[in-house]
């Protein structure tokens, strides 16, 4: 027997689901009515300590080990002023005042998740705001895992001496910086994602210096010191996603080495063949080097092939290397 719902009924259901459908609409409008608002009173560009403050709930993933030594060690120096250095795509860059420390906070404001409490009509109805929310939590999982990884790993190739990703109470000092305007603000760190790194220069300006002077021997050093990063990386079985090396300023130098300036884009693979990666350094990511040396600096450009060809000839693929065990075996 066919039973059929009560008129009255479904003039209340219906009734409902239009009222929970304006009632979506309007929490929508209201929502990007608020976030329009809030970039109309933004200051511009301008940096602003709201832009710095995590908002993330605490996940131990991304907690480090840290000592109480290296907490007294970071609170010391970053009780010296930072001024204002640079802003890339993740991060703000501050410089210490003696020159020999970076300050990277992240730019919470590219990373903060739109789910369905911020825009409701968006979330159900838009695959490209459900698209973008993905790919705002990869990109947050990616950077904070990196930096953990380059603390943790290659702490000494990265110059990273320091790394802050959870929010944490009475752990650290305030710092104070100034922004791009020369304002000064003070950080509450303990509430801040910031990494803590060693100050280095960048590769092109260091070559143009020492050729300048006619130090040949030390750019060659300097040459020696960016193949050792690399294969050390290669050896720890880390590599870097980020194809654009060398226009991007990833590596850059200290007094005595090379290091990885940019951490954003570090996994481990642990199948990695140390050969097979070296070569792909030196024919991909380092190429654009390789190429600018050649037009502008020839003799560092001979000295670049003649080092790539012993590094990669003293290195083993895993097949060469399960062939050797074979041999000894046999």
């Amino acid at each position: 027997m066919r039973t059929f719902m009560s008129k009255p009924l479904f003039k209340n259901l219906v009734a409902i689901a239009a009222f929970a459908i304006v009632a979506i609409i309007i929490i929508s409008k209201l929502n990007r009515i608020d976030g329009q608002m809030r970039e109309m009173t933004r200051t511009g560009k301008r940096f602003s300590p709201a832009h710095v403050v995590c908002q993330f709930d605490y996940n131990p993933e991304w907690d480090v080990n840290i000592s109480p030594e290296l907490v007294t060690y970071v609170n010391v120096i970053t009780q010296q002023p930072f001024h204002w250095l640079a802003k890339g795509f993740q991060a703000y860059a501050f410089e210490s005042q003696d020159g020999e420390y970076v300050l990277k906070f992240f730019q919470q404001q590219r990373l903060r998740d739109k789910s369905f409490r911020t825009n409701p009509f968006a979330y159900v109805f838009s695959k490209e705001f459900r698209d973008k929310l993905e790919f705002t939590k990869n990109h947050r999982e990616e950077i904070f895992s990196s930096s953990k990884l380059a603390f943790e790993e290659i702490a000494t190739e990265s110059g990273i001496l320091f790394v802050h990703l959870n929010r944490t109470e009475n752990l650290l000092r305030g710092i104070r910086i100034s922004d791009q305007m020369g304002q000064g603000h003070k950080i509450k760190s303990d509430e801040a994602s910031f990494i803590l790194q060693r100050k280095a220069t960048y590769i092109r300006p260091t070559f143009r210096e020492l050729m300048a002077k006619g130090d040949v021997a030390q750019a060659k050093r300097r040459l020696d010191q960016i193949f050792d990063l690399l294969l050390t990386l290669a050896q720890k079985k880390i590599v870097d996603g980020d194809i654009a090396l060398i226009r991007n300023n990833n590596l850059g130098f200290t007094k005595d080495r090379a290091i990885y300036i940019d951490t954003g884009h570090l996994t481990k693979k642990s199948d990695l063949d140390v050969k097979k990666q070296m070569d792909y350094e030196f024919k991909r990511r380092l190429k654009p080097l390789y190429d600018w040396l050649r037009v502008d600096y020839p003799e560092l450009a001979d000295y670049y092939e003649v080092r790539r060809r012993a590094i990669i000839a003293s290195l083993k693929t895993d097949n060469e290397h399960t062939a050797d065990f074979a041999s000894i075996k046999e």
